[in-house]
């Protein structure tokens, strides 16, 4: 076994750390779970357990799903068992990703809902809690309220970063790059190679306003890695100063 390398998406998933104070001033944060790129299939179930657990451990106020849910049809009925395992445990909210044309999207989305979760396309979503500032999901252009934090769930990170950008977001998530899949070295917050072919391959960026973290995500359609760990997100959004 080569050092850092990985085959077939059997490594524990790692939890990547973030913080993000964004416009909130005072109160508590919130914790978010940000989980792109599930790329589930039949032979999978461990990706969801391992999903399950480490929002139940983490104790999250909410689940964010960042697109590529599924990789083929047959994995519908495991899609979803595991937005009803992460509903029991917060809110779940997910978007689209290029790979759910293939189940095809509205039944990608219909197995979302079944499980009581929440398709951000069909409309922007608002989370309360007394001790925090009110938090608003978006999937795209729909229009913000002028107070609390607003976050944008996206795939592309170039679409999200337009998207947040154009509407000053405290946050932003993305997926899609897998990192690139395989890392030979990290500039600032760059992954290279990846980062020659697409600059937004990389952890964490910062533009106005706006925090962009980008996934390296759950799994890989073709499973192998190099120095570029399969990770969830666990983001702590606002609290005090």
């Amino acid at each position: 076994m080569i050092a850092g390398f990985e085959f077939g998406c059997r490594a524990p998933l790692a939890v990547r750390r973030e913080r993000v104070r964004g416009r909130a001033r005072g109160g508590e944060p919130w914790r978010l779970l940000f989980a792109s790129d599930l790329h589930l299939t039949p032979a999978r179930a461990h990706l969801a357990d391992q999903l399950i657990a480490i929002a139940a451990h983490e104790r999250v106020d909410g689940v964010l799903l960042g697109g590529d849910l599924i990789d083929r049809a047959a994995a519908l009925p495991l899609l979803e068992r595991t937005v009803r395992g992460l509903g029991d445990v917060a809110p779940v909210f997910a978007v689209a990703g290029n790979h759910d044309v293939c189940g095809p999207v509205a039944a990608v989305q219909a197995s979302v809902e079944r499980a009581g979760g929440r398709w951000l396309h069909a409309a922007a979503a608002l989370l309360r809690h007394a001790r925090r500032r009110d938090l608003h999901l978006h999937a795209g252009a729909s229009a913000r309220a002028a107070d609390g934090l607003h976050v944008l769930v996206a795939h592309h990170p170039a679409q999200a970063a337009a998207a947040a950008a154009e509407f000053g977001d405290d946050l932003a998530f993305a997926g899609h790059l897998h990192g690139g899949q395989c890392v030979w070295w990290q500039r600032g917050q760059r992954l290279y190679p990846g980062a020659w072919f697409s600059r937004w391959t990389g952890l964490r960026f910062e533009f106005g306003a706006t925090t962009l973290l980008v996934s390296r995500g759950v799994a890989d359609t073709l499973p192998v890695r190099f120095r570029c760990p399969r990770e969830v997100l666990l983001c702590e959004l606002g609290g005090a100063p």
